[in-house]
């Protein structure tokens, strides 16, 4: 079962929009975007696992919750920018 702290983790890993570095158990990491993240539950008895799309690369790894110590935004937030850019837009427009 994993912590409270590294459900938190996976849940800010799923809504960052840029790249996250995984620590891995066996202390390997893991840079890349995460894309999908499945919860155990009666529907998913399968469940507690990160699908990521590994850095520079075109491999796609499952990792599971028990095979993960930590996750770390460590990318830029292409999401937030974006955010950013229209609410400079927006005080541009505003300006006249």
């Amino acid at each position: 079962m994993a912590t409270p702290e590294l459900l938190k983790q996976v849940e800010a890993a799923y809504d960052h929009r840029g790249h996250v570095t995984i620590v891995l158990a066996d202390g390997k990491t893991v840079e890349g975007f995460v894309y999908n993240r499945i919860l155990k539950s009666p529907r998913m008895p399968d469940g507690d696992y990160l699908d990521v799309m590994v850095k520079d690369s075109e491999e796609k790894r499952r990792l599971r919750f028990a095979e993960i110590t930590s996750i770390a935004l460590t990318g830029k937030n292409h999401a937030e920018s974006f955010a950013e850019t229209q609410a400079r837009l927006a005080a541009k427009k505003a300006q006249g």
